[in-house]
């Protein structure tokens, strides 16, 4: 793989001082379930737009009334869409990682689906930029078909989120939230402090602990310092209500034909 030096992107949302690795157009298989469904010669017409970049926690990558000059396809890194009120609290109402792309407003126009998009756990994406994915969408249909297939289980998560939220318990939206960031990073272990997960799911601090206690105390978890291992996914899976399978089975009906080839 040959390396180049970047182009700056963004200098306000994307650190990058080192040379990054050109994606190579005989290996379309990369990290990103998106950009790894597309057919060879689609793939091969987009290759030269994207750019590899690292992304650090907590690091904004776009927010409501800015216009959205970079789409991102994450590979290692988890991002969580959120809605601000007006009281200065913060609710999440989406997440992806190596399964979506951040940006989808770019195909929905002026969207108000969340106000800000932020790293929560920190990885690398590909970037492309607004105005090369804008092209991409209106001259190859199979990439215009994939973003807009991920578009529509992204509106099922927003709205079954919002469902959650307002109709069950937190331990249940917990057990929720775990599996969906298990699920995201791919790995049973990882680091979530209470305090951001009050702040994702719009709770009290005390309650998240509350109820993080009552898994560890059944087996489902082990919590240490911020540091989050599933123990009992099954357990998980019994304790939380029904909005995460509505949402899985929805991807599966919409992006399984893509994911499993």
């Amino acid at each position: 793989m040959t390396l180049k030096p970047t182009d700056t992107v963004d200098k306000d949302r994307i650190i990058v001082d080192t040379c990054l690795p050109e994606v190579e157009k005989t290996s379309p298989k990369i990290q990103n379930q998106l950009l790894a469904a597309l057919p060879q010669n689609e793939f091969d017409e987009i290759a030269s737009s994207l750019k590899l970049v690292d992304l650090e926690r907590d690091q904004v990558l776009w927010e409501m009334d800015e216009k959205r000059k970079h789409i991102y396809f994450p590979t290692t890194v988890m991002v969580c869409m959120l809605y601000d009120t007006e009281d200065g609290d913060s609710i999440e109402v989406g997440m992806t990682g190596p399964q979506g792309m951040v940006g989808v407003v770019t195909f929905v126009g002026d969207a108000r689906m969340a106000k800000r998009a932020v790293v929560m756990n920190p990885g690398q994406a590909y970037v492309m930029k607004a105005n090369d994915v804008e092209k991409y969408f209106e001259e190859l249909p199979c990439f215009q078909e994939i973003c807009l297939c991920y578009t529509q289980t992204l509106i099922v998560q927003l709205s079954q989120g919002i469902i959650c939220n307002r109709l069950h318990s937190i331990d249940q939206q917990l057990c929720r939230y775990l599996l969906i960031y298990s699920d995201t990073l791919r790995s049973t272990v990882f680091y979530l402090t209470q305090a951001r997960i009050s702040n994702v799911l719009g709770v009290r601090r005390e309650s998240i602990s509350t109820a993080a206690a009552q898994l560890q105390a059944k087996g489902l978890i082990k919590y240490t310092h911020g540091k989050i291992e599933l123990l009992d996914r099954k357990g998980l899976l019994a304790a939380t209500c029904e909005c995460y399978e509505v949402v899985m089975e929805q991807n599966e009906r919409i992006l399984g034909k893509y994911f499993s080839q």
